[in-house]
């Protein structure tokens, strides 16, 4: 599979780099019609710690930053713009009730673009917490690099090859420029970055 998804990316790299400046300025217009949306930070997101982004260990190999939410967030989305990105690798982190998890870590430096945006989080009652973005709006992460804890991350890669990234099933290739359509994404944690959700709706369902 790995050789697989190996091939298929060098061989669709022209076709997907054309495609991403093309989303990258759709997202940079819709970025500028709603910059007076209110940012909202993203479920279990806080400041960036000072020592995130370069990797500490503690004795169990366990990273050394702020105790993760015991459940994680979901976010689905009809797309999924990381520039600048840096994937650093399977790495483990704890939760608030000292669970160890290994996830996939990635830093991003130069801004996300999240086309349909709709976040869930499970609650502790049977029901789940909403937060979801205008139909066709497009929400953007901005302001410094984002660290994320990834458990899952699933769709068409370059708009083009369906994948499934996981701590089992790691990217093969550290791609700067990361595009999917289609996107599902279980996320353990996330830090830093200011998130703007256009037409912003919560709500609550189940429980």
């Amino acid at each position: 599979m790995t050789d697989t998804v190996n091939d298929t990316v060098k061989d669709t790299t022209d076709t997907a780099g054309k495609a991403v400046s093309e989303v990258t300025k759709s997202a940079d217009d819709a970025v500028k019609s709603v910059a007076s949306a209110a940012g909202t930070p993203s479920p279990g997101s806080t400041e960036l710690p000072d020592d995130c982004v370069a990797a500490t260990d503690d004795e169990g190999g366990v990273e050394k930053i702020t105790a993760l939410p015991d459940a994680p967030w979901h976010l689905q989305a009809s797309s999924l713009l990381l520039k600048g990105a840096d994937y650093q690798g399977v790495v483990k982190v704890r939760t608030a009730n000292g669970t160890v998890k290994k996830v996939l870590k990635y830093v991003i430096s130069n801004g996300t673009d999240i086309g349909d945006l709709h976040q869930l989080v499970d609650g502790q009652k049977g029901e789940t917490y909403h937060v979801q973005a205008a139909k066709g709006s497009t929400s953007t992460i901005r302001d410094g690099k984002t660290v994320m804890y990834t458990e899952s991350i699933s769709g068409n890669l370059l708009g083009l090859i369906p994948v499934t990234f996981s701590p089992d099933s790691p990217p093969p290739l550290n791609i700067p420029i990361i595009y999917f359509t289609n996107v599902k994404v279980t996320q353990a944690g996330q830090f830093g970055g200011t998130l703007t959700v256009p037409g912003m709706h919560q709500y609550v369902t189940g429980g």
